[in-house]
Order: C-alpha cells, then structure tokens, then sequence
C-alpha cells in the first residue's frame, strides 16, 4: 500500500521548547490539501504556506517541489477576519511572495528552490476569530481553518519602572505575574499554554577587537505550563503566575561555554537590560502538542488538525516582553562571582 504523504514546511519555531519544530503529517485516504499557519498580532506580515500531498514513494517525490504544491492558478485563497482598524468582518485576498529555501541535504523535502507562501500584511485584531479559505479550483474543494488570536496581557511582576535584582540565596522564590484585560472573554487568556523566558543580554569587547561591540544573550527558561494551572483566583483580580528561582542566573553564567571558553585577560563586558517574554500559543498548537507527544502501546500516535476538508494545523501564538536595568548589587555580585568574565559595572548602562 502507498501512502500518501503530506509535504509541510515550518517557518516558526514552536513555542514549547520540550516540542520539536517539525510537524510530520501523513494521510492514507487520497490526495488532500494542507495548510501551516502560526498567526500573531504582534507580526508585521503573516505568513500561511499551503501544499498537496502526493501519492508515491517519498524518496522519489518528496524532492520534486511541483509534486508537492499547487501553481498559483489552481487554489483561491482568502482570510476571513476583523483587519486594520475595521470594526467589522471583511474578507481580503491573499497574495503570494516567494523565499529562497538554501539547500539542505539532510532534509526530507524540497530545498535549494524558491517557496511560495500566501501573506498579508493586515494587522490583525487581539483575542478575535480569524478563517483561512481556500478553494480547489479542479474540483471546487472548500478547505478552511479557523482559530482565535492571543488576546493582551499586561505585566504585574516585575514592575517596568524598578530595576531588577538577583539573589543568590538558592531558598528565594520571585514571581512573573501577568493579567488580561478582556471582557469578552471573562479577562482570561485566549492562550493554552504559557512559557516565559528570561534574556541575559550584554555588550562584549574582546582586547584583540577594540573596536567592535557584540551584543550577546544568554537564553534562560524561567518556567512555563498549561494556562489553566497558571490562572491564580485567590484575589478580586485574577492573573496568571509563574515563580521562578533568581539564584538560577548564577548557575546559568557559572555553565555557559561562550563565558567560560572566550573570556581572556582584557575582554570587557557591559550588563545591558534584562528581558522578561511571556509567550503564548493557541488551542490547536498545544492540541496538536499533546496528541503527538502522548504514548500508546496499542496503536500509533494519530495525526492532530483543524483543517475542514485538509490536514495541517491554524493557530496563533503571541508574546509580551519588558526589558529591565539589573541592579547595581546584583551587577556587583556578578562580578564578584565571575572574576575572570569581564563585566563591567557601568552605572550609566
């Protein structure tokens, strides 16, 4: 029997950082249209790539990049939403733009050729209900996708306007609090699944290089969970909470190659501002999270999709981020515990 395999490609990373970055979905039931779309308010331009599966060995087929999509002829492909500063539902067109994909020997589908993806560049609307709708123009197929956008939150903890500190005693717990403001939805996350991340950032001067400045970043996952869990109701205000550790940064620049192996006599690091990202994803993204990461002993893992008529996956993702001055103990004790890393405590930085 041949199965029919579905060529997708990923251009956005997702948010879940225990989830690879690839989705691999396959189809036993005839050739079918999908379709990958991650939609976020916050993006200038959003980005829908639409394929065909194709019956044969994949071996053979899944390099041949017409064997996989459509010619801009053969589908009608519209967005379905609230755009701009509308206040009412319209339905605009999607255009297509081409990107060059480098070639990759290692990959599965097509590489080193030009890709089509359908955009637009229509700002959409927070916590509102967007359709993908695309007709088959040979046999006058319907497939849609539908999906609601991440609706704003805003920051509790830390406070934007207070420097931020550090301890490094390993028993201290500190907080990154967030809440919702949306009636429409009982001021509650139109998210999932939350993860928030903590950026490290500096500027670096190597003594063999003075001058030029790099700016670096030390990536730092701070915590991250089902919104559910993380919606605290015990107060007149509910918010969404997540703690997290402050002695943690210590351990994480005690561990971090770049500092330990680039860190000569004479390097001069300048603390910059340390970055707070709450991220979250939609229903079918953590749906299709869950489903292909369960276990079963008795039969295989079932494909995930929200595609009417299709395969593949619509949902949404987005983040909000406040950048804060570390403060001036912490950046002592920074240097203090890290002699040899450099860093300069420049109270105008």
């Amino acid at each position: 029997m041949k199965r029919i395999y579905l060529a997708i490609i990923i251009f956005a990373a997702l948010v879940i950082s225990s989830c690879s970055n690839k989705v691999d979905l396959f189809y036993d039931n005839g050739s079918t249209t999908v379709v990958y779309a991650m939609i976020d308010t916050n993006a200038d331009t959003n980005f829908f790539k639409i394929t065909k599966s194709f019956v044969g060995s994949v071996n053979d087929l899944a390099q041949n990049y017409s064997a996989n999509n459509y010619k801009y002829d053969e589908i009608d492909v519209k967005f379905i939403g609230i755009f701009d500063n509308n206040t009412q539902e319209d339905t605009i067109q999607l255009d297509t733009v081409s990107k060059w994909v480098p070639y990759d020997a290692s990959a599965t589908f097509y590489s080193g050729c030009y890709q089509t993806y359908y955009y637009t560049t229509a700002k959409l609307h927070e916590g509102k209900t967007y359709t993908l709708r695309i007709r088959r123009n040979d046999d006058g197929e319907i497939v849609s996708a539908k999906t609601k956008t991440i609706n704003t939150a805003h920051f509790q903890k830390p406070a934007g306007y207070l420097p931020i500190a550090f301890t490094d005693y390993t028993t201290t717990k500190a907080y990154v609090e967030w809440k919702v403001i949306d009636p429409d939805n009982n001021n509650k996350s139109t998210a999932s699944y939350f993860e928030v991340t903590g950026y490290f950032r500096y500027k670096e001067v190597m003594p063999d290089a003075p001058a030029d400045t790099i700016r670096r970043s030390i990536t730092w996952s701070m915590g991250s969970g089902q919104a559910d869990n993380l919606y605290n109701t015990n107060t007149n205000s509910p918010y969404y909470v997540i703690s997290y550790t402050p002695s943690s940064l210590y351990s994480i620049l005690s561990n971090n190659e770049h500092l330990k192996n680039n860190s000569p006599a004479g390097v001069w690091r300048y603390f910059e501002k340390f970055e707070f990202r709450v991220t979250g994803i939609g229903e079918d993204l953590y749906n299709y999270y869950l489903v292909t990461n369960s276990t079963s002993a008795i039969q295989d893992i079932p494909n995930y999709t929200n595609v009417k008529n299709g395969m593949g996956i619509m949902s949404a993702r987005g983040d909000i981020s406040t950048k804060l001055t570390i403060r001036e103990d912490t950046r002592k004790k920074i240097i203090d515990k890290f002699p040899n890393y450099g860093f300069v405590n420049d109270p105008n930085r």
